[in-house]
Formats: structure tokens, sequence, C-alpha cells
């Protein structure tokens, strides 16, 4: 049996659409999985021929009974994905969808483009976030076994674990976002005490909002490396807001989202809202603050012990290791092919970060 999974080919983005995906390729690939590599297209007016041909020419070398992790979405139009597995499963192969997304819950409406609960019933496993996405998944009728990966791993080939340590006596107690600056418009109306540091894209009305606020330090957008070198000493704050079209806020209530990894990979203790799925488990690991509002925002980090900080940081260093080296993937990976290969075998895990402090 050999064991493959898809990557998928795109240009380089601002966001996260890109690394999350390639970041698990590459811990997937020191695993022992073979690539698929799936480029990005504009296929919508393609034939089904040749869209049936597209997907033979990537997974020519793969083989009944091998088994196969499918990275979900792969960002193609809702007949990839359905041709994709539906050919899967025609030449004998085991399919795991691996969700990154599940866009029912990010846009609040069943997408037109795919039948999202349709497809993953098609799959033999499925690796999710959180248990909130699995109930949310049993409600919709999706009866596929499921395995968790807890949070997003993030790779960086410059760290090293005394850089990503960072001592109380050089942490700031400010906060920094970095990210889609579309899901955190209310940073324009920025009126905590706590002095924030922001990076990313912003529409011009929302430059000027920032450039005037004394309280924010607007540094603009930064590709991947110069933006890890540049994150202050600081809080990271993951707090997505709603828009007029998105949900982004409530959406955290299911996912994990890539940028509490970021923070906590690079040395940060989060800043993460009550209701977010990661919220449990910072907490329970004292990997930072949640709170139900950004009105707490500055008494949350001013009453906070200098000892509680210092307990914090040596916690985040020690699980940034983690993320950085791909741990969280691995096993769930390694979890979906035992549900895949042996079904009804259950072993009860230990230790510090074992499935039950993990809350599942």
């Amino acid at each position: 049996m050999k064991k493959w999974l898809t990557d998928i080919l795109q240009g380089p983005t601002f966001d996260a659409t890109r690394q999350a995906k390639a970041d698990i390729a590459t811990i997937g690939q020191a695993a022992g999985y073979h690539i698929i590599d799936i480029r990005r297209y504009g296929g919508l007016k393609e034939s089904n021929e040749a869209l049936m041909a597209r997907i033979q020419g990537a997974t020519a070398g793969v083989s009944q009974g091998d088994l196969l992790v499918y990275q979900y979405p792969s960002l193609n139009d809702g007949r990839y994905e359905d041709f994709f597995i539906r050919q899967m499963h025609r030449r004998g192969v085991r399919v795991v969808a691996l969700i990154h997304d599940i866009e029912t819950l990010r846009d609040q409406h069943a997408p037109r483009w795919i039948h999202e609960f349709a497809f993953f019933n098609q799959c033999d496993v499925l690796i999710v976030h959180s248990e909130r996405m699995t109930a949310y998944l049993r409600q919709q009728g999706v009866t596929t076994p499921v395995v968790y990966q807890y949070l997003l791993d993030y790779l960086d080939d410059g760290a090293t674990d005394v850089r990503h340590a960072i001592q109380p006596q050089d942490f700031q107690r400010r906060v920094v976002l970095a990210g889609n600056l579309q899901k955190s418009q209310y940073l324009g109306d920025w009126s905590a005490q706590t002095p924030i540091t922001v990076f990313g894209a912003a529409n011009p009305q929302l430059t000027r909002a920032l450039m005037a606020n004394p309280q924010v330090d607007y540094r603009g957008s930064r590709v991947r490396r110069q933006l890890l070198r540049e994150l202050p000493p600081t809080f990271g704050l993951a707090w997505d807001g709603n828009t007029t079209t998105y949900r982004y806020s409530s959406y955290t209530r299911y996912n994990h989202p890539h940028k509490v990894s970021m923070y906590l990979s690079h040395g940060l203790p989060v800043i993460v809202w009550k209701e977010a799925a990661v919220a449990d488990l910072i907490v329970r690991n004292h990997l930072g603050l949640a709170i139900d509002s950004l009105d707490q925002l500055d008494q949350a980090i001013q009453q906070l012990s200098a000892a509680d900080l210092a307990t914090m940081l040596a916690n985040v260093a020690q699980v940034g290791q983690l993320i950085r080296s791909g741990w969280f993937t691995r096993q769930a990976l390694v979890a979906a092919e035992a549900k895949v290969l042996a079904p009804k075998f259950t072993l009860q895990a230990t230790g510090p970060l074992s499935q039950k402090t993990l809350g599942r």
C-alpha cells in the first residue's frame, strides 16, 4: 500500500490559503506520503471528459488498495471534488478528506458549486478541527468516521527553539494582529488602551483609520518570511469580525484559525474569543487568554500576574516546538490511517497532550 497526499499549486498570496496546505504536504512527505500536485484552474467551462483526464493524469501512480489524503477544498469547482473522489473509489483507493474549511459554515449558506455534505459522506475518514465541527456535520447527516487535528501546524525553516522562547523580561503587554484584514474591519475603530501592531492588506478607508490611530502601529502587508522576522514579543490576537457578506466570527466557533498556530509557533501567547472552538485548548493548556469581547482586552492583559505570564510563555514555547515540527498533522494522519485500516481498533493515549488533555 502506498500513501498519497494532495497539495494545491497556486501563486503566492498574503493569506494562509496556500501556505497551510503546503505545510501539510511537506509534513506528509516527510512521513512517507507521496505528493499529488493539484493545480488551481478556471475549469468551469471544461468538459467532463477533459476534467476526468486531468484527474487521471495527476493520479496516474495511485493504485488499488492505496490510501489517499485529499486536502479539502482543492479550490477548484465542485465537479473536480466530486469526480476526484468517485474516480478514486472506482479504482479501489481509500480516501481521507483533511478538511481546511467547510464552505457552508464559513459562508453561512450552502455553496452552489458543491453538495458539500454528500462529498463528505463519500469519504472513508474525515480529519476535522474540533468536536463542534463534528457535531455540526452529524446534524447535517454526515456519518463518515472522524479523527481530529486539534491545531494546524506552522513550519518555519529559519526557526530555532531559542529564538521562539520569549523570556518574561522581553515580553510586551501589547497585541499584534497579522492576517486578512477583511476579517478585522473593527480595527478601524480600535479604542483599547492596549497598543496593537497590525500586519495585512487594507483598503484605503481602513488604512487611513489605522494610520490616524495613535494606539495602532500599522505596517502593511508582509510576505511570510518577513512577517515572521517582524512579529513583536506580544500577545497574538486571533479575533475575526463579521461583515455584511461573511460571518467570520461565527465561523471560529467551529474551525481553528491558521493565525493561532502562527502565533503559538513563534512564541506568542494568544488572545481568542471565549466561544471559539480553539478556546478550550488554549485555556486548558495555559497558552493564552479567552475573553468574551474586546472590551475586556485591557483588563485581561493588565490583570495577568507575572507568574502566570511566565508559565504561559514557557507552555507556548513547548507547544510551539510541536507546531513547528508538524506534530499535529502527523498524529492526525496516523489516526486516520488506523481508522481506515483497523476501524474497530482503539488506543488510549497518555501524556500532557493526550486526547484527554486536548478535550476529546
